[in-house]
């Protein structure tokens, strides 16, 4: 994978990279309760999940769809709601690198989970 950038999770750098990707916008849901329009993303995401006794292990996910406020991924282990976890995410235009925070985790019938990860921005 040739990428161009590693940047730091911000809403700029991933609204650069939705902008590239109009094409693909899906229509928001009237009356939903989204604040930003959600895409359809397929891809690999990594995770860095925080274990109870101190440290992490690594982990990879697929990712589903993609907003300026998070990103849903399919993942082989479930994810705490409330869990704060280290991710990166590359694309051949650029990587990405920050936090997020797990929303919400359903198992599935195959035995993965569907995982609602929230960017966790700098305020810097």
């Amino acid at each position: 994978m040739q990428t161009a950038e590693i940047c730091a999770l911000s809403e700029k750098s991933v609204g650069e990279l939705l902008s590239k990707r109009q094409s693909w916008a899906s229509r928001a849901e009237a009356g939903g309760r989204r604040r930003a329009m959600r895409w359809p993303f397929p891809g690999t995401v990594e995770l860095w999940v925080p274990e109870e006794n101190a440290g992490e292990h690594y982990a990879l996910a697929t990712s589903i769809n993609l907003s300026l406020d998070g990103i849903g991924i399919r993942a082989e282990e479930e994810l705490r709601p409330g869990m704060q976890l280290a991710i990166a995410i590359h694309e051949e235009e650029m990587s990405f690198h920050g936090q997020a925070q797990v929303r919400h985790c359903t198992e599935t019938d195959t035995g993965s989970y569907i995982v609602g990860l929230q960017f966790l921005y700098d305020k810097n």
